[in-house]
């Protein structure tokens, strides 16, 4: 989900571009931001001539436009301005700002990649009432997409159940996810990926929250359980290690604007 914050998706936008709009703009899966000790988005204005004129609209942040698109190959950066892969800058951007990059990451990566008919072959072009690219020589659709996934929090007693996958940060442990399989429930697969990373069992999952995660379409649901039997199996192919962790022994955890931290602070707090 979105922090809270005074943000309204649009379609379009009903007015010309202006200095002060904010600018996600990407060069494949890294984000051009402004002030590297400070991360930050960078405005139209700061940009200038870099800006591409085939923005796709996001929304409006505190009323201030938010315009996404890809770099031009081979384009150079202002001076002041790096590339930065976009998962490494959660919890270093503001919250707000990390969000709508992802927000706005999933929106222009969906708008280049359907610039052609995945049925007929043609090119499609962008409806101005939905988002959507249609072809307009077959009648074809085509929407962004979001990929489900669950992230359980699963507690014996006194202890939480914490694993580690070999892209985290270092020490970095964090609550079980995966996919939801296509004609699965979300609780069902709450049970599948537990059974399968952990190789234990779960008392019947509680629902949690949400939350948008843009690596690479995904929408997070969470899910809280207990456990109910077995001893814990790690598959090395799913996670680097497995443990039971009571609150005084916790390991280093998640950026506190994640799902899955959410659902660990939730659990310290009850």
């Amino acid at each position: 989900m979105l922090p809270r914050m005074d943000f309204a998706p649009a379609i379009r936008r009903p007015d010309d571009p202006v200095d002060g709009d904010l600018v996600v703009l990407f060069a494949g899966a890294a984000l051009v931001v402004a002030d590297p000790a400070a991360p930050r988005l960078p405005s139209r204005g700061e940009l200038g001539a870099h800006v591409p004129d085939d923005t796709v609209h996001v929304g409006r942040l505190s009323g201030v436009a938010v315009e996404a698109a890809a770099l031009a190959d081979g384009a150079d950066l202002p001076g002041g301005f790096v590339l930065e892969p976009l998962r490494p800058l959660h919890g270093r951007l503001p919250d707000a700002h990390w969000a709508l990059a992802g927000r706005a990451f999933q929106l222009a990566e969906w708008d280049r990649t359907h610039r052609f008919c995945g049925v007929c072959g043609n090119a499609t072009e962008r409806l101005v009432d939905e988002r959507a690219r249609a072809c307009p020589t077959c009648g074809y659709r085509a929407y962004p997409r979001h990929s489900p996934a669950v992230i359980m929090l699963v507690s014996r007693g006194d202890e939480i159940l914490l694993g580690r996958s070999a892209h985290f940060p270092p020490g970095m442990h964090s609550t079980l996810a995966g996919f939801v399989d296509p004609g699965e429930s979300a609780e069902d697969a709450v049970r599948r990926e537990v059974r399968e990373e952990a190789g234990i069992e779960i008392t019947e999952p509680r629902w949690f929250g949400s939350q948008s995660w843009p690596f690479p379409h995904s929408l997070m649901l969470g899910f809280t359980a207990e456990w109910a039997a077995g001893d814990i199996q790690l598959d090395p192919a799913e996670l680097e290690s497995l443990c039971w962790y009571s609150r005084d022994d916790l390991p280093v955890l998640p950026p506190p604007a994640s799902i899955a931290r959410r659902l660990i602070d939730a659990w310290l707090g009850a």
